[in-house]
């Protein structure tokens, strides 16, 4: 991993492979290494990017600007040191990420992989009953999390969205890093979670024309399916690929599953 200063906030990237570009945000509590099994599984074909999103692993966290702001601010930096459109590959918060870049310039963007993409705000828009819901379910977590009850936050956050077994099944250095960045997950209320119409609606969600992949876990929340089905209706050119055998972390998971998917939609290949 190197630390360089992108859109004018030190940054932490890692590079891996060759052939066409692309860039990978991670997840929320996770960092650009969270992309090591799937860049080796994409490493013939893909120039690949990884950053640390704000307030993650080596990336500067300014709490006076939105953190998605932030972060598309440095995706699309990254996106325009390229002489080609580039291929964006996202997981969760990471995802949104993704999708609002390609909203806002989609002149770099050469398709979009998604993989539970946690625009709620989304659904709120489009499915009020499922969007309250969600809040209702994560009522717990969210009352944690705003008592700084970090312990507690983290193993509420588990138990929806993370792996069996919770803190106790992490190696201590994970432990110490996930109650680190858990204060991250207020920072993404505005962007994703409240009932508002921000910068990325259905509406213009509707008028990108690039290829898009939209993924997401069997195992995972209702929520998460019923935000899929909005963007694949909203959605102009899209597949869309259920993971059966895992939940919310698959990219983790499930890397070289995911890295397979994610080469039979860019290459029409899994080789």
């Amino acid at each position: 991993m190197t630390v360089e200063i992108i859109a004018g906030r030190k940054t932490g990237v890692r590079y891996a492979g060759a052939g066409e570009p692309a860039v990978l945000l991670h997840c929320s509590l996770a960092h650009s290494g969270a992309w090591g099994g799937v860049m080796a599984g994409l490493s013939d074909r893909l120039a690949m990017v990884a950053i640390d999103l704000p307030g993650h692993g080596a990336t500067s966290f300014d709490p006076a600007v939105d953190i998605q702001d932030q972060a598309c601010e440095t995706t699309i930096a990254v996106l325009e040191r390229f002489d080609a459109p580039a291929h964006l590959i996202g997981h969760s918060f990471g995802a949104t990420v993704a999708l609002r870049c390609a909203v806002e310039r989609p002149d770099l963007v050469a398709s979009v992989s998604m993989y539970e993409p946690v625009y709620f705000s989304l659904l709120a828009a489009g499915n009020p009953a499922a969007y309250a819901r969600e809040m209702t379910d994560a009522e717990a977590f969210g009352k944690h999390l705003l008592a700084g009850e970090w312990q507690q936050a983290a193993e509420a956050f588990l138990d929806r969205w993370g792996s069996h077994g919770g803190l106790q099944v992490m190696p201590e250095a994970q432990q110490k890093y996930m109650l680190k960045t858990i204060p991250m997950i207020l920072e993404n209320t505005h962007s994703v979670i409240e009932d508002r119409v921000g910068p990325v609606t259905l509406a213009n969600i509707g008028q990108l024309t690039m290829p898009c992949l939209l993924m997401e876990g069997a195992r995972s929340p209702d929520s998460i399916h019923l935000l899929n089905d909005l963007l694949e209706n909203a959605l102009l050119n899209v597949q869309r690929r259920v993971f059966q055998t895992t939940g919310h972390m698959g990219p983790l998971s499930h890397a070289p599953e995911f890295a397979r998917v994610v080469r039979e939609f860019l290459f029409g290949d899994d080789a």
